[in-house]
């Protein structure tokens, strides 16, 4: 039987340069040529030998691929992985489950990186990327956020580990450096709305933006996500018990949960199901968002700088401010770890005001205090 691969070393007569080279025989029956230039003879060889040992590890794929650009691997992405979420008793089997927004961070990845051989794209060719997006501005010519960034490098990631399985590459490029992907550097959100702001918000809640009122009603009075808002159906709303039922297949968790009425969200949720007929349809009737909507109300309430997801915030705020324990408005908002609720509760202006009065309080405490020099703790 014939040996798979052979190779040899040999000095190219033009450049004088050494040069390591295997052949293979590909599906096809086809003898294949793989060339590598090196410094000198001794390089050659040690080339040559790396380049056996890469086709016994990783087949024939690795040097079929020699060829192939970025565009061929994302093509390969977009067809096998970036289509809409399936789901079976409550799993996710295959897609994903924020397919609109994966869309969105792939175009600007392909535009940068359709072009390029495959085998070129190094760590320095992902940082560059990551420079030129930080520098540049949105669409409305705000600044780029570095989440922004940090989501599309994600996406990149996995599809350089899909390459990687595949055998097209022999290492993701994005692990032969310093981390490019830095969940630390993103900029926290501390923004939680008062009860005034809350009022205006509600009352640019007319004409065509009415329907907007109850699911901004419903985010504050339960802290659930947008997306969880939208997708309920009036299936899930017990009337009775006065309970929300959030399916599992509709969380970030993936983790089912049930959350409590208030007497407002009740009357909202009831005057909207006094029109339906049908009671499997979605609740509020919208199937992707509300941002165009919700950009004009918050313009219309002088609150620009609100995101629909503060209001996720300010609920868990509102909670933990009274006396609610942190580990159940983890629970209520979803959260599968403690630390995740911690970020979402924020020290507003009158939470600190309530911190200088109590403070004050003690400063004005004409109380001697002796305290034990060995017990203080530096």
């Amino acid at each position: 039987m014939a040996k798979e691969t052979s190779g040899y070393v040999f000095k190219d007569k033009k450049d004088g340069k050494w040069i390591a080279r295997i052949t293979y025989t590909d599906s096809t029956g086809k003898r294949r040529n793989v060339k590598r230039k090196a410094e000198n003879k001794t390089a050659a060889k040690e080339l040559q030998k790396q380049l056996v040992r890469q086709f016994d590890d990783h087949g024939k794929k690795i040097f079929s691929a020699e060829k192939m650009h970025f565009r061929d691997l994302a093509d390969y992405f977009t067809t096998h992985y970036m289509k809409p979420a399936e789901y079976k008793e409550n799993r996710k089997i295959a897609g994903m489950r924020s397919y609109n927004i994966a869309i969105s961070h792939f175009k600007p990845v392909r535009e940068f990186f359709d072009h390029k051989m495959l085998k070129a794209i190094t760590y320095e060719t992902i940082s560059q990327y990551r420079s030129q997006r930080l520098n540049s501005k949105t669409v409305r010519g705000n600044t780029r956020s570095i989440a922004t960034v940090n989501r599309e490098l994600a996406l990149l990631r996995r599809v350089f580990n899909i390459a990687q399985r595949q055998g097209w590459i022999l290492r993701n490029p994005f692990v032969t450096g310093d981390t490019l992907i830095s969940i630390a550097d993103e900029k926290k959100r501390e923004r939680i709305i008062t009860k005034l702001e809350e009022t205006k918000l509600l009352e640019a809640c007319v004409g065509v933006r009415t329907h907007l009122k109850p699911i901004i009603v419903c985010a504050l009075d339960t802290g659930m996500r947008q997306g969880e808002i939208l997708k309920l159906k009036w299936t899930d709303i017990d009337f009775v018990n006065r309970v929300i039922t959030v399916q599992a297949f509709n969380t970030k968790t993936m983790k089912e949960r049930q959350v409590y009425m208030t007497s407002r969200l009740e009357k909202e949720l009831k005057k909207l199901y006094s029109n339906i007929t049908d009671p499997t349809v979605l609740v509020f009737g919208i199937k992707n968002n509300v941002k165009k909507s919700f950009d004009s109300v918050r313009k219309i309430a002088g609150l620009e700088d609100v995101r629909f997801h503060d209001l996720r915030h300010t609920a868990a705020t509102r909670l933990v401010t009274k006396h609610l324990p942190l580990s159940e408005v983890g629970r209520i908002l979803g959260h599968t770890q403690a630390n995740t609720t911690y970020r979402y509760v924020n020290a507003n202006i009158e939470t600190a005001k309530r911190a200088a009065t109590l403070l004050e309080e003690f400063n004005e405490d004409t109380t001697e205090i002796k305290i034990d020099a060995s017990e203080l703790v530096n």
